[in-house]
């Protein structure tokens, strides 16, 4: 692509710590002033004269909405909040019902800050913009420019998803990005919570799948992989992880997505219950996507139905929100094509294909979710059969046009397309460069250049376009470090991506605005790619 490629020649210099040398922001800038860098760019922020500071502590006044935020903002900046009335606070939140759900209205005079917003989500997001503004002085003064921004999202859904079963990262680790996530007004964390490498949620249930699933190595039921080597390896999330994790994210006006991937990527699953999992008689020869023989379930097995029905009524009660994600990605040829149970349920049904068996287990449990007041999302091959209702929410995965596809067919879509969003690839083909290819490479310009809606999008179609999402899968993600490293600075690209209206994103205005953001994470000690001319 042309564009893409111009703005990799637009990169210059980003870099972020010792010795990295920042873009040059053209004299005269507004928008642009490294003061004002903040991501994902505003919808409208007005410059004015001075600034407003303070040192230990700060006087504010708010409802309960904004309590989350006041307590965020005093943690993240080591800022003593006392309580004060409205006329005598320097920081005020406001209530203002004229703003939109998410929306915030920011004023910084040389008095102090007010906050406006609808309601938590609104003083929040302003609160993330705060954060992104406040700079040190030499003295140890905390200081902010003065301006105005008025501010609005243009997705309602704007997530990343963290593969945690192909390599399992503690819960430090997911409390640590669900913060870093809120920093960019990023609000719903997509747990990749099993696959065929591991099964990372206890289940009160089936303890098996957290006794033999959540490991693998020399004498487990599942192999080493991905060159964790012989010895033990995995780990699992107990129910009051799971509940710490929620907990937290709730604070940062996130919610929490799990997935349990079905009816593929289910080897753990059936290695830890076989007895439930398994027709001996089923002769079915197919290899999947990552090469496992042996790791789809059996849709004709009642053994099946009982085991997924009692794992997601568990995960549920756990899960406060309002989608569970079922996976149903990467089922492949061949499966279920030599299994009696198969062919005598196909002949009661009379269905004729494979998918159709998929599209029957993924229509009994959106039916099941529906019960527990819960909606169905899966990855696009959720559709594969035709079985469910449009109620059914999508990822978009396989690119630009599937989603303008889904969506303009009734689906809710959360727009993925694989060479864009997911930070897993390599940033490019440098022989050191950690990541995958088979989606191609994947820059912080490419990254950035993502744009999810069509001239195909109808009117219709485009109300089904939800958000968006990066993903970040873990095959070759084995720590804290490397995650990072993957993550950021393209999530930045994505979170603009999600939050600024399309015509107000622009990659030099971006460029721009990247060296206090890099300064940023590089002050947190986050692991973070650096840019630079070569890159």
């Amino acid at each position: 692509d042309a564009a893409v490629s111009a703005a990799r020649g637009q990169v210059g210099s980003v870099g972020a710590g010792a010795g990295a040398r920042q873009a040059a922001i053209p004299s005269g800038s507004t928008m642009a002033d490294p003061r004002y860098g903040i991501v994902p760019r505003p919808s409208q922020l007005q410059v004015t004269d001075g600034s407003f500071s303070r040192d230990t502590s700060i006087d504010c006044f708010g409802p309960s909405e904004a309590a989350c935020a006041i307590d965020w903002l005093g943690g993240s900046l080591s800022l003593q909040m006392t309580a004060a009335d409205q006329a005598g606070a320097q920081l005020r939140f406001v209530v203002d019902t004229d703003l939109s759900h998410e929306s915030y209205r920011l004023t910084i005079d040389p008095a102090g800050i007010t906050i406006q917003g609808a309601d938590a989500a609104g003083f929040f997001n302003g609160t993330a913009s705060v954060l992104q503004l406040a700079e040190r002085s030499g003295d140890g003064r905390i200081l902010w420019p003065c301006g105005v921004i008025e501010d609005t999202p243009r997705f309602a859904f704007r997530g990343l998803m963290l593969d945690c079963a192909r390599h399992f990262h503690d819960k430090e680790t997911v409390l640590r990005t669900l913060d870093l996530m809120a920093q960019f007004k990023l609000n719903r964390f997509h747990w990749h919570l099993t696959d065929d490498e591991g099964w990372r949620i206890e289940i009160q249930a089936f303890p098996e799948l957290t006794e033999r699933g959540a490991w693998r190595g020399e004498g487990e039921v599942l192999e080493a992989q991905f060159g964790t080597g012989p010895n033990r390896y995995g780990g699992f999330y107990s129910r009051q992880d799971v509940q710490d994790v929620i907990d937290y994210a709730a604070v940062r006006q996130i919610q929490v997505i799990p997935e349990i991937d079905i009816p593929g990527h289910s080897r753990a699953a059936i290695k830890s219950c076989p007895e439930l999992l398994v027709e001996e008689a089923d002769d079915s020869h197919y290899c999947g996507a990552q090469l496992y023989t042996d790791n789809v379930l059996n849709p004709a097995l009642p053994g099946t139905y009982q085991f997924l029905h009692t794992v997601l009524d568990e995960v549920c009660d756990l899960f406060p929100g309002e989608y569970v994600h079922v996976g149903a990605d990467e089922v492949p040829p061949g499966v279920w094509e030599q299994s009696p149970a198969c062919r005598d349920f196909m002949a009661e049904h009379g269905y004729e294909n494979a998918h159709e068996l998929q599209g029957h287990l993924l229509r009994d449990l959106q039916e099941h979710l529906a019960k527990k007041g819960k909606k169905l999302m899966g990855w696009e091959e959720a559709v594969h059969g035709d079985k469910l209702d449009h109620s059914a929410t999508v990822n978009a995965w396989g690119g630009i046009p599937i989603g303008t596809e889904l969506a303009n067919a009734g689906y809710g879509v959360v727009a993925c397309a694989a060479p864009f969003a997911y930070l897993d690839l390599a940033w490019d083909a440098n022989a050191y460069e950690p990541g995958y290819y088979w989606a191609g490479t994947n820059d912080l310009a490419q990254c950035y250049g993502y744009e999810p809606g069509t001239p195909e999008l109808t009117e219709e179609g485009a109300a089904q376009m939800i958000g968006v999402q990066a993903a970040l899968w873990g095959e070759l993600v084995k720590g804290r470090a490397q995650l990072e490293y993957m993550l950021f600075p393209r999530l930045l690209a994505m979170a603009e991506t999600a939050w600024t209206a399309a015509g107000d994103k622009d990659w030099e205005h971006f460029v721009q605005r990247l060296p206090r953001q890099m300064t940023r994470l590089h002050a947190q000690g986050v692991n973070h790619r650096p840019v630079d001319a070569d890159s």
